[in-house]
């Protein structure tokens, strides 16, 4: 097939995951891996599929259960089965290319597409702009993980052909649209991504001296911004877009680990909202604990009793069959060996720090792939990290993985550039 049957594949790829639809991104992705099928995997590839497979494997152990609902089944199955089938479709397109940089280029490009049409609609409903974060991004969008991958790239792969076209005033300006677009979303995930992804690719997060001294300055910063929060009063009443920010990132850790003096009969649960992720992990915890699930969990089509009906995507209901921590979610599938085997494949990734440097292009595969083992374990605390429809990581380490491969060709196509960090 043609190139450009490659790049459209690619391309379609990114957008059925920035869409955040499963069903959809599952289809595509399984779509994009028969067209650009090969016979021949990677063995680390291999490796990082048959550990996420075990996940799959104890999740289905459920099916046996008489009282199991098959339609929340067959959703949680193609939930966890998804990301080995982007990984895969990823490596495959990447082995397809010509040159390899084309897998980065055109998620700069897509990253760019999606700024200037974000940046559009700001311009479009100018006369709308509330004066809020959250009004901003219930707007305007809460994220977009693909224009916080094309920075990541932009920030830390100095040999991106795009850096090198003609006409440099447009890239530049297109970069600038990326940076703003990318700040407008005041997303607390997508910000922590860039920053520990490129520190980890450069590696500052490599258990080092180097590693150490960055670990170290990096407390001394969080300390010095926790102790000015501390002593920060952000409106509440009429915040404007500082305030409403700052508000949202010192109530991070209530909203996620604390569920304070919360009574959920009361009818009122405007505070419950504020420590809703705690909560829902709260419940799974204690389900588990009852039924004594702790081992490998309840099984794909399991649901949690939140205690009372709640409005969530405008539907009322009081059973979720997925939660925002994406350790609870694990833990109500998978249970405790689950947990386990997911941190294995985190940790799996992280170990590619270690991976001698030859500077070749096989050292971006390398980098990208530890940035990757930071990029889920910050999703997983927040939203269900690798399982998450929009999430980029799984479509970064099948891209990785046949830089790695391909190491010696792919030196010849690109005339040996040493620099790749």
């Amino acid at each position: 097939m043609g190139q450009w049957i490659y790049n459209i594949c690619l391309v379609l790829l990114i957008w059925s995951l920035q869409k955040a639809n499963i069903e959809l991104s599952f289809a595509v992705a399984a779509f994009v891996t028969v067209i650009s099928f090969r016979r021949m995997l990677s063995s680390r590839a291999a490796l990082l599929i048959l550990i996420l497979f075990v996940l799959v494997i104890i999740g289905s152990i459920s099916v046996f259960n008489p009282e199991n609902d098959y339609y929340y089944f067959i959703k949680d199955l193609i939930y966890y089965t998804r990301p080995i089938l982007v990984i895969t479709a990823g490596y495959f397109l990447t082995m397809r290319f010509r040159s390899k940089m084309t897998f980065l280029n055109i998620l700069v490009l897509m990253g760019f597409y999606y700024a200037v049409m974000h940046l559009l609609s700001f311009v479009i409903y100018f006369n709308i702009i509330p004066g809020h974060t959250s009004g901003i991004r219930n707007i305007f969008g809460r994220y977009n993980h693909v224009e916080t991958v094309a920075l990541f790239i932009i920030i830390c792969v100095k040999g991106l052909p795009i850096k090198k076209t003609r006409y440099k005033i447009f890239y530049q300006a297109l970069v600038a649209c990326l940076v703003l677009s990318f700040l407008l979303y005041f997303s607390r995930t997508m910000i922590m991504v860039l920053v520990l992804g490129s520190l980890a690719y450069f590696g500052y997060l490599k258990l080092n001296r180097r590693g150490t001294i960055a670990l170290v300055v990096m407390a001394m910063i969080g300390a010095g911004f926790a102790l000015f929060l501390s002593n920060y009063d952000p409106k509440t009443e009429n915040p404007g877009v500082v305030d409403s920010f700052l508000l949202k990132i010192k109530n991070s850790v209530d909203e996620s680990f604390s569920v304070g003096n919360i009574n959920v009969q009361d009818l009122d649960r405007r505070a419950l909202w504020k420590h809703w992720r705690a909560y829902e992990a709260l419940k799974v915890y204690e389900e588990a604990d009852k039924g004594k699930y702790w081992l490998v969990g309840q099984g794909f089509g399991s649901t949690v009793d939140i205690g009372f009906e709640a409005r969530l995507d405008g539907e009322l209901t009081q059973h979720l069959s997925l939660t925002h921590n994406g350790f609870a979610y694990l833990y109500m599938k998978t249970g405790v060996l689950g947990l386990i085997v997911y941190l294995i494949a985190v940790l799996y990734l992280y170990t590619f720090s270690y991976t001698p440097r030859r500077r070749t292009i096989a050292d971006i595969g390398n980098n990208i792939l530890v940035m990757t083992a930071f990029y889920i374990l910050i999703t997983t605390f927040v939203v269900t990290g690798l399982f998450k429809p929009y999430d980029m990581a799984a479509l970064l380490i099948g891209g990785a993985f046949a830089f790695k491969q391909l190491e010696s060709s792919e030196d010849r196509d690109t005339g040996n550039q040493g620099h790749t960090e």
